[in-house]
């Protein structure tokens, strides 16, 4: 029994050590890995010492009568607990990275105190028992009406809990303020039973035999049930609400203040010159593989480019060239077997190929945005339409809808996030959406699934969006529609925007600028005049020449002769000189370098190189006498 018991007093130790952390607010939370490995380290140590000490006092126990009091199981685990606050002072900084600051500032060690003075004067009540002598009996009715108090107190937080939810989440009490009355409930009418239970039936009734009254559990269960129940009311009412509404109410002027800077900043440099503005999105050499079975798919090699603020950049290419790979790497949404093998994507100064997986959630559908290419594997199937919109803003844009609350007495974050959701539909053309909410994504068309995608990227007014062939799952009429949503969208809330596409005329109608990609690099970069009016790489005049012209009349249109190139086993040199019509002897062996034509216009092509300048002659007037 005693190594039993001292597992059963560790996991508990282990156990209540985590759970008191992660109540505490999460700004001052000890760092969980450090905790936890902590937790666990100084569970064992105790765990480890209790065995020894509880068979050394059981062996004793039969020779001096002393060492029965140290048997006691609260007295042990106050002990264990008292050891816990020491050894984990001196242990945590050796677990993990925390800062003496974080240590210091967190209400852990506090709360541990606490639980340590209401163990020992648990313990200490136990130790009289016998050092009176107090009569013990099998099934005793003291111990049972503990643990019966204890069960009411569970039951009656639970009610709790399930009658909060039952209500309407916008009726619903706020979790913090609700958590905090229950443990003030379940603390008084426990404390209150047991105090009782201790003085009546332990000391008067069994110490002096004077009897009051009979102990019985109905009687327990109403008692416990209306003191936890008074106190819970009581202290929202005149505690925890009244302070939740003050921070409430502070956290609406300081969401107020910093959506007001937030505007100011965009205006600010939407209205700024192209040469002012700052580069949003840099990224540089990023690279990606994918290592499959039958050999390492290299989609993206040393692919680079930039967007400046409130700009418009636009990714082209034939499919295969590694344009959806290029906004999922920027994303860090490569999944295994693919692997970023190296580059760098600074994002409003930040590194995201450095940043931590549960750093980038702070980034992902909040500051950048992505509506993805496939709709049906894009929405989760098990969540209606209107909840899948809702979160989106619930999770980010919790300043903007608490202003909008506090505007309205009769509605909260939930019921304004429910309108946002309707009016953002309505918005896209979508009929009738009060009921389209209601539906899960399989009961919708292609079409329909891909416009609730587009609100979804749309939802948050992102600093950043990626737009990854967002219309083509849409006939022309609702394609024209999305462009002049996303174009309102640019001009208001000054979204930088990388659009992906094979429409070159979307381009043309969409972008800024334009990246020309070809078998996982870019071959052509710069503005949308520059690349349709004097377009440089050979790739880029192909699929120019390749856009029918209105009123003109061709008996074929012009092509580029073969496909991509298998990027398991890629070209060597330039990767486009098999379809090429200017290729001459560094193409397929030598790797362009980026040429700059001008100081916004790059194309890496060897036609443009000076080092092979007379050979490029030679190679471009021997394609014209082949025209």
């Amino acid at each position: 029994m005693a190594i039993i018991d001292s597992i059963i007093a560790a996991f508990i130790l282990y156990i209540v050590s985590l759970i008191i952390n992660n109540q505490i607010p999460e700004n001052k939370q000890i760092p969980k890995i450090p905790h936890r490995r902590c937790s666990a380290a100084c569970s064992i140590i105790l765990l480890q010492i209790s065995i020894e000490f509880r068979f050394l006092f059981e062996t004793l126990w039969g020779y001096v009568y002393f060492f029965v009091l140290f048997v006691n199981d609260f007295l042990v685990f106050g002990v264990m607990l008292t050891i816990f606050y020491f050894l984990y002072k001196k242990l945590v900084f050796k677990f993990g990275s925390i800062t003496k600051e974080q240590f210091y500032n967190s209400p852990f060690l506090r709360i541990i105190k606490f639980f340590i003075i209401i163990v020992w004067i648990i313990a200490g009540i136990f130790l009289t028992i016998p050092l009176f002598g107090i009569p013990m009996y099998e099934y005793d009715l003291f111990e049972l009406g503990l643990y019966w108090a204890a069960f009411a107190v569970g039951f009656n937080i639970l009610l709790t809990i399930l009658i909060n939810k039952f209500f309407p989440i916008e009726k619903r009490i706020p979790k913090q303020p609700l958590k905090y009355a229950m443990y003030s409930g379940g603390m008084v009418s426990y404390g209150i039973w047991a105090i009782q239970l201790i003085v009546f039936e332990l000391y008067l009734k069994r110490l002096f035999n004077i009897v009051l009254f009979q102990q019985d559990i109905r009687v327990l269960l109403c008692v416990v049930a209306v003191i936890y129940t008074t106190v819970l009311i009581v202290s929202l009412k005149k505690i925890f609400l009244p302070k939740a509404r003050t921070k409430s109410n502070q956290r609406i002027q300081q969401s107020i203040s910093f959506l007001e800077q937030q505007q100011t900043s965009r205006e600010s440099k939407f209205n700024m010159t192209t040469e002012d503005k700052q580069v949003i999105l840099d990224v540089q050499d990023l690279t990606t593989y994918f290592y499959t079975e039958e050999g390492v798919v290299r989609a993206l090699e040393g692919v680079s480019f930039d967007i400046r603020e409130g700009e418009v950049l636009g990714l082209v290419g034939e499919t295969g060239c590694g344009k959806s790979v290029s906004a999922l790497s920027v994303l860090r949404l490569i999944r295994p077997p693919g692997v970023i093998e190296k580059g760098s994507v600074v994002f409003n100064g930040e590194d995201l190929l450095k940043k931590t997986e549960r750093e980038m959630l702070q980034y992902r559908g909040k500051d950048i945005t992505m509506i993805f290419q496939d709709p049906l594997n894009s929405l989760n199937p098990v969540f209606k339409i209107g909840n899948q919109i809702s979160e989106v803003f619930l999770l980010h844009m919790q300043d903007e809808l608490l202003v909008e609350a506090s505007k309205h007495d009769d509605k909260s974050i939930y019921s304004i996030a429910r309108e946002w959701s309707i009016k953002l539909l309505k918005d896209l053309n979508i009929p009738h959406p009060e009921v389209i909410i209601e539906r899960y994504p399989h009961e919708l068309s292609g079409g329909m699934r891909q416009r609730v995608q587009i609100a979804m990227g749309l939802a948050c007014r992102p600093i950043l969006l990626i737009a990854d062939e967002p219309t083509t799952a849409l006939d022309v009429t609702i394609q024209n529609q999305i462009l002049k949503l996303m174009k309102e969208l640019h001009q208001k809330y000054k979204t930088t925007i990388l659009f992906i596409s094979h429409d070159l005329g979307i381009i043309s109608k969409m972008c800024d600028h334009v990246a020309v990609m070809y078998s996982g690099s870019v071959v052509e970069y710069g503005k949308i005049q520059e690349i349709f009016s004097h377009s440089y790489h050979p790739y880029t005049k192909g699929l120019i020449n390749s856009i029918p012209v209105v009123g003109k009349k061709q008996d074929k249109l012009t092509v580029i002769p073969g496909t991509v190139p298998n990027l398991i086993y890629p070209p060597s040199g330039c990767r486009f000189h098999p379809r090429c019509q200017y290729c001459f002897e560094p193409c397929d062996s030598i790797d362009p370098k980026r040429i700059h034509i001008d100081q916004q216009h790059v194309v890496a092509c060897h036609l443009y190189d000076p080092q092979y300048k007379e050979q490029a002659e030679i190679s471009k007037k021997k394609a014209e006498n082949m025209k």
